[in-house]
């Protein structure tokens, strides 16, 4: 999943000028780990309805959308037809989306956590001021008026169009929040030192990196590292790569209940990005 294109400066600010004036279509599913102390929900941002492509894509691969539900934690190996779906929905999120992340312990303050998350990713230039469609997977909260209680109380969601409890299903969205999530999750994990997997690249063309063995969580980080809500550093100095870019507040946030060893983890790994060549 890795490429030997380099990014220019300004990707970032194209980025937020193809979003700007755009209303937006979000989606939020989770991906918990309570054995490891942290729960982890993950937004997909679409600059469009991914439902309609997204179905293309899975009757493409002979997968009946209407039946079907992509799950990440669905067992790949063998299965080509899987990975190439899971392959076609990573490149998606990667070209037409944004992801922002919030980390809870437990799994009782997600539903929350995530407003507030939403809350501080609605700040940003290219989602400020503007009439947005969200959509929340079941489970989250107590039930939809509850959501919809809590969310009335924040000012910068009052130009949501909020549907909770929804059915992934129906709404193809989740199941890319779902990839999202899952795959976050599993760069935590690493960073937490209870991943250990490599994996060995296949990229034909790549003469670097074609058949080099990397840790997954390196691979999988390399895949969504542009898809990131982030702004570019306000103050740079000699010190500064102007490759690095600032993810936290919009596109990450940690809940107080996360443990400390959680949160430095979560900081480390999310709290900025490089969007340099990483050759």
């Amino acid at each position: 999943m890795l490429n030997s294109i380099c990014c220019e400066k300004n990707l970032l600010r194209q980025a937020e000028r193809a979003y700007h004036s755009h209303m937006a279509y979000l989606y939020l599913d989770d991906s918990k780990h309570h054995r490891f102390g942290f729960s982890l929900a993950a937004f997909v941002i679409c600059e469009a309805n991914p439902s309609g492509y997204l179905s293309s894509v899975f009757r493409e691969r002979r997968f009946n959308p209407k039946e079907f539900e992509y799950k990440s934690s669905a067992k790949m190996a063998g299965d080509n037809r899987l990975r190439d779906l899971r392959d076609a929905m990573k490149y998606y999120v990667g070209r037409h989306c944004k992801v922002a992340v919030c980390v809870v312990n437990g799994d009782n303050r997600l539903g929350p956590t995530a407003l507030r998350l939403l809350s501080l990713a609605l700040t940003h230039p290219s989602l400020e001021g503007q009439d947005h469609e969200v959509f929340f997977d079941e489970g989250l909260f107590k039930s939809p008026k509850s959501a919809a209680d809590l969310a009335a109380t924040e000012a910068k969601l009052a130009r949501c169009n909020f549907h909770f409890e929804q059915d992934s299903k129906k709404h193809l969205g989740i199941q890319l929040a779902d990839l999202v999530a899952h795959t976050c999750s599993t760069i935590l994990l690493e960073t937490l030192g209870h991943v250990t997997k490599k994996v060995v690249l296949d990229t034909p063309g790549d003469s670097i990196y074609d058949s080099q063995e990397v840790k997954l969580g390196f691979e999988m980080w390399a895949g969504i590292r542009y898809a990131f809500l982030a702004r570019n550093k306000q103050l740079l100095s000699d010190d500064i790569d102007p490759a690095m870019v600032d993810v936290c507040p919009w596109g990450l946030f940690i809940d107080e209940s996360a443990s400390e060893q959680v949160s430095e983890a979560a900081m480390q790994r999310f709290g900025e990005n490089y969007l340099g060549c990483i050759h």
